[in-house]
């Protein structure tokens, strides 16, 4: 039954992509503003950003690409790929332990090609869970456990950013925005995270349906428009960190108003759709567990 009413609402709600009349057109351009090199065998000089997608977007990077897009055009040598995973909710736990998988296996694949790399790793929704247990490892109530990334993989990542991230606990170091609850899959393993604190940007607003257990989806929608252009800075100044040559980042606390660049706005206004999908058909989740 569970998985019934999941599948139901997905399908009624992913018609809204479908209704959209520029849908794939925009859905063209997201893909070639992220740039994504699932295929590629070189080794970036700038940055290497592992991006995993919200639940319910189409294959690809998905809205947080456009957070990718701002880094590449401000680090030279830089690249993304795709984390390759369901990114469904009608079998959320295993998607999302798919997803888990997958990006552990890209960032295996990518420091025995290039172990002197730097890579940034971004998520949004399903998409930042999958990254805090990729790092930290799965410990949260109805996930299968994981083990934290190992050491020996870990030092190459340079930054990462969390958008609406379910497993979201406040107060932390890495906290950026103004929530004080916990998501609606909270991360119970939060001191396997202290060491990658320093690197990570988790934004979370009040009321964040699922980052924040709320009941404001336009707020889980909003990262990128609200925080893209800091996130971006974010990264940016964790690279130059790891050249010794920072420009200052941007600490923990700080806001910003920075809206996405012109040539994202589409590619942002289609993923929204699909946001919209996963946002209030993941509502549901916790009632039918």
């Amino acid at each position: 039954m569970r998985s019934f009413i999941l599948h139901s609402f997905g399908l009624s709600l992913s018609a809204l992509s479908i209704a959209s009349p520029t849908a794939t057109d925009n859905y063209s351009l997201q893909i070639r503003a992220g740039n994504s090199l699932a295929a590629n065998t070189t080794c970036a000089s700038g940055v290497h950003m592992i991006v995993a997608r919200a639940s319910t977007e189409a294959p690809g990077e998905g809205i947080i690409g456009a957070v990718a897009t701002q880094v590449q055009q401000s680090v030279p040598g830089s690249d993304a790929e795709a984390v390759d995973y369901p990114a469904t909710l009608t079998d959320y736990l295993n998607s999302e332990a798919s997803g888990v998988a997958a990006m552990t296996k890209l960032i295996q694949s990518y420091v025995a090609r290039c172990p002197n790399s730097k890579i940034a790793l971004l998520g949004y929704s399903q998409g930042a869970q999958v990254v805090g247990d990729v790092l930290c490892g799965t410990g949260e109530k109805f996930f299968n456990g994981t083990s934290a990334l190992s050491r020996s993989l870990s030092k190459n990542v340079v930054a990462v950013v969390q958008m609406g991230d379910p497993s979201h606990v406040p107060g932390l170091p890495q906290d950026v925005g103004n929530s004080t609850k916990a998501g609606i899959f909270p991360r119970n393993n939060t001191a396997s995270c202290a060491s990658i604190a320093s690197m990570t940007q988790s934004y979370c607003n009040a009321n964040d349906t699922f980052c924040d257990s709320g009941s404001s989806i336009p707020v889980h929608l909003s990262y990128v428009k609200v925080y893209g252009t800091q996130a971006a800075k974010f990264i940016v100044d964790k690279v130059g960190a790891s050249n010794g040559t920072s420009t200052g980042t941007t600490n923990g606390n700080a806001t910003s108003t920075g809206a996405p660049k012109a040539n994202e706005g589409d590619a942002i206004r289609y993923n929204v759709y699909s946001l919209v999908c996963s946002a209030v058909t993941i509502a549901l989740f916790p009632l039918l567990i």
